[in-house]
């Protein structure tokens, strides 16, 4: 449900201010409204930024290495003070990190250098010269570079004013090229015409391969350093937890300073405007007035035009899904918050996509062991509950539909008949596709009945009946009359009531869609222009042949797998088939974890899609913020004193 929210106003001694704010921040309540017409002083941030970051970089530095956390390791539990009291230690320890991690850079910057320099040298590495050598002088001038094979034999033209030495030949030749300062201008005109690339050697002292020697040396050296460096770096990461505690508690003084420099000031007192959700305000109330009895606090609805957060508050079971429902859009606070009435046929639909009983228990143990083992929150915890709930469901559709890891229970129990208890999609396809669309009409129906009530309850029954129950009518009549004429053994009267049905509706929204125009004709274009959205309702119930067409393709991939792992087991030679039935083994691990990963991951798409597509847009009104309290954002610690 959606909680109504409250426009706080706060004014109290500016001594006072710290104090309250420190009150407030673990309560997770009050979101600051940043005040307009004053700056505030933004020190006190720059600083606790300037720690977050600091902090953020060390832990950043020691990212790569170390051991860190399994997939099932919980994050360490810690109190909010003994995370603050790691901040000097941390912060010291992130100073020699920086340290280390320049150096170990500049080593690396270095060494790579040194690799590109040696890499221009190696064609020159035969050069019996000191390359200062080749600066030439008053009367000689020499020109170094590299020259296409091809080229080399176009040389002789100059034969009568230059000399040359070919240092290395491949396919570009390293040359040296003498001449007489006077013909200087000539040669270098020529060398112009042809795949010459002028090269200059570094400066530095010796011949190339002297050069190349001393660089390898010192890259050695580097090397070793780099070495010993990652070791100081490896050795630092044992202090990983308290990094990030000290991180967690540089945010939060961040986040409170922050808070700070969006509070009104005047000479004595501040002056905090924010938003507080309409339970939470006698908390509010308490920790102010726990820290002082000096204070003003009004609480007033939201006027005209102002724009509160969305905040929901929903029971233990529904509230994992509120995070299918962010990822599309928040509720509108003025509106309805649709999870507890999207949560059952999530739930139901994700199971029917999946619809294996082995699939099922996977997803169930797993979700289960890590939401115990590893302990998450906020949207990862949400999403593993998802899953989980999403795995109960499929074990009860895996065994209505009678499949365990592709393998059919009857089989599994050797039983004669008995599975499916409901439906074979892969024998009886049709009654799997009927069984979709049935569900597909009672989703989207539901949704145009909470359209209704939501009218009603506004007081507006023309779109309550007109609009929306008009469709009702359309659609159940439309099925009535196709359904009797289709199955055998029903009464005629059925059809005749659902063509009734069918026609009334189709009055209805042709006579008052329109009802806002004066003009007639312009009431009748506009019903006949919403009586064309048949075909989008018709299109909205052939969606849900997904359900059918994911259902299906888990079975179908299964069962692959199964008979190709069947037949690495059926050699006849009984070395083969102990080396087979190996092989199988791990291959059946394998597949089958990739196809419950990969269909997994289709069910809880598909499955959100129905109902941001097909289910909330009948009735749901998207577009509400976020609440974002001033609170304690901890990422690396689970805070005991929360």
């Amino acid at each position: 449900m959606i909680v109504q929210m409250k426009r706080l106003s706060l004014v109290a001694h500016k001594s006072d201010e710290q104090a309250l704010l420190k009150e407030l921040q673990p309560l997770g309540a009050v979101e600051v409204i940043p005040e307009t017409e004053e700056t505030r002083d933004q020190s006190g941030l720059d600083a606790a930024q300037s720690n977050v970051d600091r902090l953020s970089e060390a832990l950043n530095i020691l990212k790569p290495y170390g051991k860190k956390g399994g997939l099932l390791t919980a994050a360490p539990e810690a109190s909010l003070q003994e995370i603050r009291d790691k901040m000097p230690e941390a912060l010291r320890l992130s100073s020699e990190l920086e340290m280390l991690q320049k150096d170990l850079q500049y080593c690396r910057a270095q060494a790579d250098k040194n690799a590109g320099i040696i890499e221009t040298l190696l064609p020159w590495k035969d050069f019996p010269s000191d390359m200062a050598d080749t600066k030439g002088s008053k009367y000689v001038r020499y020109f170094t570079g590299l020259l296409d094979a091809e080229d080399v034999p176009k040389l002789e033209e100059l034969k009568d004013i230059i000399e040359v030495q070919i240092v290395s030949e491949a396919k570009t030749d390293a040359i040296l090229i003498a001449c007489a300062e006077s013909d200087a201008k000539t040669v270098q005109n020529y060398l112009k015409s042809l795949s010459w690339t002028e090269f200059s050697f570094p400066k530095l002292s010796g011949t190339p391969q002297e050069a190349i020697d001393r660089l390898r040396e010192e890259n050695d050296a580097l090397g070793n350093e780099a070495q010993q460096l990652i070791g100081k770096i490896e050795e630092k990461s044992t202090f990983r937890d308290n990094l990030g505690g000290a991180y967690d508690a540089a945010v939060i003084e961040r986040d409170r300073a922050e808070a700070a420099t969006e509070i009104g000031l005047t000479e004595c007192t501040f002056h905090l405007e924010g938003w507080v959700p309409e339970d939470r305000v006698a908390d509010v109330k308490a920790a102010v007035e726990s820290v002082t009895d000096a204070y003003y606090m009004d609480v007033r609805d939201p006027e005209e035009g102002e724009v509160p957060p969305s905040v929901v508050r929903n029971s233990d079971f529904v509230e994992p899904f509120e995070a299918v429902t962010n990822l599309y859009s928040r509720p509108d606070p003025r509106g309805i918050d649709a999870t507890p009435y999207m949560t059952p046929f999530y739930i139901l639909l994700f199971g029917m996509m999946l619809s294996d009983t082995g699939y099922g228990l996977l997803l169930l143990i797993g979700g289960l062991l890590f939401l115990k083992l590893k302990k998450p929150t906020g949207m990862m915890a949400s999403l593993a509950k998802v899953i989980t709930w999403g795995g109960l469901s499929t074990i009860i559709w895996g065994f209505l539909t009678g499949t365990f890891f592709g393998l059919d229970f009857d089989v599994i129990f050797g039983t004669n008949n008995v599975f499916p208890i409901l439906v074979d999609p892969m024998s009886d396809p049709i009654m799997m596709l009927i069984l979709c669309f049935g569900l597909g009409v009672l989703h989207i129906l539901f949704g145009v009945g909470l359209k209704i009530k939501m009218s009603l309850e506004q007081g507006d029954w023309q779109t309550a009946v007109f609009d929306n129950l008009s469709w009702v009518l359309i659609i159940v009549g439309l099925i009535m009359f196709a359904g009797s004429s289709s199955v055998q053994g029903l009464p005629p009267v059925i059809s005749k009531i659902g063509l009734v049905l069918a026609i009334v509706g189709a009055v209805m929204i042709l006579l008052f869609k329109g009802r806002a125009k004066k003009n007639v004709f312009g009431r009748t274009v506009a019903g006949l222009g919403e009586l064309y959205q048949v075909t989008s309702y018709l299109s909205d119930i052939l969606s849900y042949a997904r359900l059918f067409a994911l259902g299906i393709a888990t079975g179908v991939i299964a069962s692959v797998f199964n008979q190709l792992c069947a037949m690495l087991m059926s050699s006849p030679n009984i070395i083969l088939k102990i080396l087979g039935t190996l092989v199988a083994c791990a291959l059946l691990v394998g597949l089958h974890l990739f196809n419950l990963a990969i269909n997994t991951l289709g069910a809880f798409v598909h499955c959100a899609r129905l109902q941001y597509v097909e289910f909330y847009g009948k009735f749901y009104e998207a577009g509400g913020r976020t609440f974002q309290p001033l609170g304690y954002n901890a990422k690396h610690v689970r805070l005991t004193d929360k």
